[in-house]
């Protein structure tokens, strides 16, 4: 397969609740073999939402990630991030989306992270044909950051610089060729460590991502614009 959805879920105190069980029924409908990341107790719940389609399972707590480091630094937010585990899971998914890549089940080019619970697919199903469409995998950069812009679809230093949880522009939906992978990761240390000293900042993966895209524009290739909307932006 040329593409390999990555993804990963864990039971902790989040944004949504419970409401991940009611969106599962949807977002997990993507017609396109995953690698999903999550704890033993999870594999079978969310094998039962992919209904048969390909999916390999990597068993993996948080107390494995590499940002599990960070877990006393990280900066809350009752509304944005209201406990340290989701940040830390944030954080995680460029990390997950390399060792995805360097198992390889499905042999695939092209990895995209895409949220158990993507918003795009939350209350209607995604389109039962296969995806990504070949015809639109023409489109990926193989040497530069596939995504779709969040908040600021135009870009503004200022803005951001002023108010980061609300003016980013990266969202944490993405897609990377397997040869840039390691690169991108590199990189992503280097922010995380960076910013995880600045006790001010909220480092979610979008805020961390768009601290790059500001100083690396070169490496980004924007497809479209809105959370998860790469996803549609490929059907």
């Amino acid at each position: 397969m040329t593409t390999t959805c990555v993804s990963g879920y864990w039971n902790i105190t989040n944004k949504h609740g419970n409401q991940f069980f009611s969106w599962f029924k949807n977002t997990l409908q993507i017609n396109c073999p995953y690698v999903f990341f999550c704890s033993k107790d999870m594999i079978e719940i969310i094998k039962s939402f992919r209904n048969g389609l390909p999916t390999y399972f990597i068993e993996c707590n948080i107390d494995e990630f590499y940002t599990y480091k960070y877990r006393n630094e990280v900066l809350l937010d009752p509304l944005h991030c209201p406990s340290a585990e989701l940040n830390l899971i944030w954080n995680e998914k460029i990390f997950l989306l390399q060792k995805a890549s360097i198992i390889n089940p499905y042999n695939s080019e092209y990895f995209i992270w895409v949220d158990a619970g993507l918003c795009s697919f939350r209350h209607s199903s995604p389109p039962p044909t296969i995806f990504p469409n070949v015809n639109k995998v023409k489109y990926l950069s193989k040497d530069k950051f596939n995504y779709s812009s969040s908040n600021l679809e135009i870009y503004d230093e200022n803005k951001f610089n002023i108010d980061n949880v609300s003016n980013h522009h990266v969202s944490g939906t993405y897609v990377l060729h397997k040869n840039i992978i390691e690169k991108v990761v590199e990189l992503y240390k280097i922010y995380l460590d960076k910013l995880v000293l600045n006790k001010n900042i909220l480092i979610t993966d979008q805020i961390v991502l768009t601290y790059i895209y500001n100083d690396n524009k070169e490496l980004f290739n924007k497809l479209c614009h809105g959370y998860g909307e790469i996803i549609r932006n490929l059907y």
